[in-house]
């Protein structure tokens, strides 16, 4: 059957639904309104005396917890920056380049196997490790903006080629700014070796390279946790080698001062060879001043805002160094028959290239000496573009997002 019209509703419905909305709100008018106590509840007397504790404060060795780091704020720009030069040495290693090179570098030289020397060591054991901790647990108090640690020779293979392999360089050019703002800059640039996935404490030995990482060995799990007590293994312990960094005098003093002494006393303890026991900091020094197990910055941005060399992008650095390696591999086989020749010459033995021989050594030659000019061109039209703050920023690392789509058409 189809419904018929709609019911209308009747008028005694709507009365009742009328006295019922008018009853409802008088109720509402006639209630009081709620009345919040904030005052703090009783005390409830338990008969025994009880003094409030303040909270317990954080276990400077409970590595549980990892350490918060933030980035520092620089000068502004043209503000001088204080530094010291914090540096191991032998009685029998001669410094003298560092007085000459950079006299106006204060200096804080340990001699290891000198206990009466004004800077020294509870013992010459742990390499520089020892030095580098004894200088920050006795200077924890009184640092300058920035300590810059490095080794006593001046040239190294593991300092930066650009520079040509000049610590004095180095140091000279070394951009205390960035020091600052990053907190911890190892100041080699090249991630070789190191960077980017190197030591691994979940390796089964016969996975050990034993000809390129022989400290990798002695990085265990339970040297780890003597170490760093409680504190999560990483995945990877890679930083660029070889324990030349600097620090900033803010990112130290957001290490308590008691881990360095623990980490003092592990090298004063351990009974592994010196050697090793020195070559563990050498890829954990990034953990302790940034907490990353990683730090394998960018090598142009490394070059161009820590030293003022840079070549306009990544992508143009690695063509100069690309061109570099082709460049020493057409060396290496032009010394190579050179070589070949004077180890004949040394044995008495007469000694001719055949005719191919002469047409490749001087198709090698003239390689290099076209190869040879264009690179130090290059070279040096990257150590003037370092001069401008504009391509030294377009090449630092960015955490502001403000302006990263400027470089975007560039």
């Amino acid at each position: 059957m189809l419904a018929g019209p709609p019911r209308l509703v009747s008028a005694v419905t709507i009365l009742l639904l009328v006295v019922f909305v008018w009853w409802y709100f008088s109720i509402l008018q006639k209630t009081p309104s709620l009345i919040y106590d904030h005052s703090p509840p009783p005390k409830v007397s338990s008969g025994i005396p009880t003094t409030e504790k303040s909270p317990s404060p954080v276990n400077p060795l409970d590595f549980s917890t990892p350490l918060k780091f933030f980035p520092g704020t620089p000068k502004p720009p043209g503000s001088n920056y204080s530094r010291i030069l914090v540096l191991p040495k032998t009685t029998d290693e001669d410094i003298a380049w560092i007085h000459s090179e950079l006299p106006e570098v204060p200096l804080a030289v340990y001699e290891v196997d000198n206990a009466t020397a004004e800077y020294h060591v509870p013992k010459n054991k742990g390499r520089e490790a020892m030095v580098y901790l004894t200088y920050l647990i006795d200077h924890y108090d009184s640092l300058p903006d920035t300590v810059l640690f490095f080794h006593s020779h001046r040239y190294a293979w593991h300092n930066n080629v650009l520079m040509g392999l000049d610590t004095a360089q180095a140091i000279r050019r070394l951009n205390l700014a960035r020091v600052v703002r990053l907190g911890y800059m190892n100041t080699r640039c090249h991630h070789d070796p190191g960077c980017p996935d190197w030591i691994h404490m979940d390796r089964p030995a016969i996975d050990f390279d034993f000809f390129r990482k022989p400290e990798e060995i002695y990085y265990r799990k339970s040297v780890w946790e003597e170490l760093n007590p409680g504190a999560a293994i990483p995945p990877s312990l890679s930083q660029p080698c070889c324990a030349q960094f600097a620090v900033s005098r803010e990112r130290v003093r957001q290490v308590p001062r008691e881990r360095f002494i623990h980490y003092r006393e592990w090298l004063l303890n351990t009974p592994m060879d010196d050697q090793f026991s020195g070559r563990i900091f050498e890829y954990i020094w990034q953990w302790i001043f940034t907490g990353n197990g990683v730090y394998c910055p960018a090598m142009n941005s490394c070059y161009c805002d820590g030293y003022g060399i840079c070549f306009g992008g990544a992508a143009k650095f690695a063509e100069w160094f690309k061109t570099m390696d082709e460049r020493n591999k057409l060396f290496e086989e032009f010394d190579g028959y050179n070589k070949e020749k004077q180890a004949a010459e040394n044995e008495g033995r007469k000694f001719e290239f055949i005719p191919e021989t002469k047409k490749r050594m001087k198709e090698l030659e003239d390689k290099i000496h076209e190869l040879d000019p264009a690179l130090e061109k290059l070279r040096t039209e990257a150590y003037k573009r370092g001069e401008d703050p504009k391509n030294r920023e377009a090449e630092t690392e960015t955490y502001d997002d403000t302006h990263i789509w400027d470089h975007v058409n560039q």
